[in-house]
């Protein structure tokens, strides 16, 4: 019994190489066209006057197809969060200054950029370009100016100059600093 399998075992190792050996290549391309053909015919049978099989939707794309879509409502710009068009904890503000009226009647075509109204040195509390929030580098007399917690701080004035007892301007006036 163990005589048997193990030859077996000899005639399946020893045939192995012979299956597996590379066929030479075809110089001859009408013969290389014919044993493809023989081959995929071998590997695509046809099964009636149409061989082509008929599409079919994986079970997730079946399952993804039962369960609608939510629908984002495209909100104005500048409002405070906005999915569809910036990340969370960022608002979508024009790049250009614009007033409510045609804000509100602008279509999605109006240029925009997404802005953390927290920190952002631009438009810092909201979109400056809207009104609601302020670009802190415009602070007249400001040498170094941030942006925290959409309020700006004045750290450094120009010559002559100092920061109010608020960090919110400059003043020439020492007294009020």
């Amino acid at each position: 019994m163990y005589f048997a399998h193990l030859w077996i075992l000899t005639l399946v190792c020893l045939s192995t190489p012979i299956l597996a050996m590379p066929t030479p290549t075809i110089a001859d391309h009408d013969a290389l066209a014919i044993r493809y053909h023989i081959d995929h015919r071998r590997h695509h049978p046809r099964s009636g006057p149409s061989s082509r099989p008929s599409a079919s939707a994986s079970a997730s794309a079946r399952k993804r197809a039962i369960i609608p879509t939510p629908v984002v409502p495209q909100l104005p710009l500048g409002a405070p969060a906005d999915p569809a068009r910036c990340p969370s904890g960022m608002m979508a503000c024009p790049i250009t200054s614009m007033t409510n009226a045609p804000l509100l009647s602008a279509g999605s075509h109006i240029p925009f950029e997404c802005v953390s109204p927290e920190e952002d040195l631009y438009s810092c509390g909201g979109c400056a370009t809207l009104g609601t929030g302020t670009d802190c580098t415009a602070i007249s007399g400001v040498s170094s100016v941030s942006c925290s917690a959409g309020i700006c701080n004045v750290h450094s004035c120009q010559a002559g100059l100092f920061p109010t007892s608020d960090l919110r301007a400059c003043t020439s006036d020492l007294g009020s600093a």
